[in-house]
Order: C-alpha cells, then sequence, then structure tokens
C-alpha cells in the first residue's frame, strides 16, 4: 500500500521528495507493485492497462486542484539528471568512503530500466502539469544551478503572497503597554 504524505497545516510549508507520484513512476515500471496493493477491480492476472494510469493521472489532478482551491500552493520540480552525471555521482558515492552509506546496489538494478523511467517522468509530467499545480523541468547536472533555479522559484512564490504581520489592535497595545509596566515595576 502506498504511503501517503502528511500535508502540512495551514500557513505551514512541507517538502516532499516523491511522495504520491511514486505510484505513476516506480510502480509503472515495476507494475507487480500495483497487483501486490491488491487493488479493487485489479488482480494478479489482471494487465495495467492505460485507463489505469489515466485514472490515476486524473486521481492526482483532482486531489490537487481540491489543495490549491483550498490554499494550498504546489510547486512541483522535476530534478532531471543526465543519465552521464548519474553515473558520475554513483561512482564518486563508491569511491568515497564519506558517500559510501548513500550508495545501494539497487541502484544499478533500476538504472538497468532508464528507458523505462524517462518514459514514466514524461508521462506523469505530461499529464499531470496543471495551470493550478505545474511541473518546473530543471536540468539538474550542475547542483549549483539546479539550487538556483528552485530557490528562485520558491523566493517568487513567497513573495507573491499576500503576506504581513498581523494587526495589533488598539486593544491589544494597550494591553501589552499595561503588561511593560508590570514587568518593569516588579521587583526582582
Amino acid at each position: 500500500m502506498p504511503r501517503l504524505a502528511t500535508l502540512p497545516e495551514r500557513g505551514r510549508i512541507g517538502i516532499f521528495n516523491r511522495s504520491y507520484y511514486e505510484e505513476v513512476l516506480v510502480a509503472k515500471v515495476h507494475p507487480e507493485i500495483i497487483l501486490k496493493q491488491q487493488l479493487p477491480g485489479i488482480n494478479r492476472k489482471a494487465k495495467i492497462n492505460q485507463y489505469f494510469w489515466e485514472k490515476r493521472y486524473r486521481q492526482i489532478n483532482n486531489m490537487e486542484q481540491h489543495l490549491v482551491e483550498n490554499g494550498t500552493i504546489i510547486l512541483k520540480f522535476f530534478l532531471n539528471v543526465s543519465k552521464k552525471e548519474q553515473k558520475r555521482r554513483f561512482l564518486e558515492r563508491i569511491n568515497n568512503p564519506d558517500k559510501n552509506w548513500k550508495f545501494t546496489i539497487n541502484d544499478i538494478n533500476e538504472r538497468r530500466y532508464w528507458n523505462n523511467y524517462q518514459s514514466a517522468f514524461e508521462d506523469a509530467i505530461t499529464n499531470t502539469s496543471t495551470e493550478y499545480a505545474p511541473w518546473y523541468i530543471i536540468p539538474a547536472d550542475h547542483k549549483w544551478y539546479m539550487r538556483t533555479v528552485v530557490g528562485d522559484i520558491i523566493v517568487h512564490s513567497l513573495e507573491s503572497l499576500p503576506i504581513k504581520y498581523p494587526v495589533v489592535s488598539q486593544a491589544k497595545k494597550q494591553e501589552i503597554l499595561k503588561a511593560k509596566e508590570l514587568l518593569e515595576n516588579e521587583s526582582d
């Protein structure tokens, strides 16, 4: 069963790495994941067809639209690393003992499905990039560039919000002055 991300409460920021998109990425490359979930209408002999994936994309879009209509801003980033750069990073993780913890043999096993993943990414982005929750496709071979672009998008989004400090009423100001006076006159 997929693990759903916990949404942040109103006024908070949440960051998710993949989350429910795994269900149209990894599960699309490895459909046996879907078959193990015992979903209604899907059995071990059933072929997972295009209609199934279209329904999944529609469900994602509906959920994101609901969130946006209720005040959530959704920023989706696809950090596009080339196969050559991925190889370089894997070798760095292998060759540098301080980075060995970042590496697993499963990284190499999944690399064999590179083209399948590229196709799954393309389908997911094409079918779930909407006006209310667009995807930002960021070249990520150079981390400094990727971080700059992502940071700029986040800053721009925050600056577009009507954020301001709460207005303190006259009654509250009087209350604060009274508290100040009490604290200043308090014996230590």
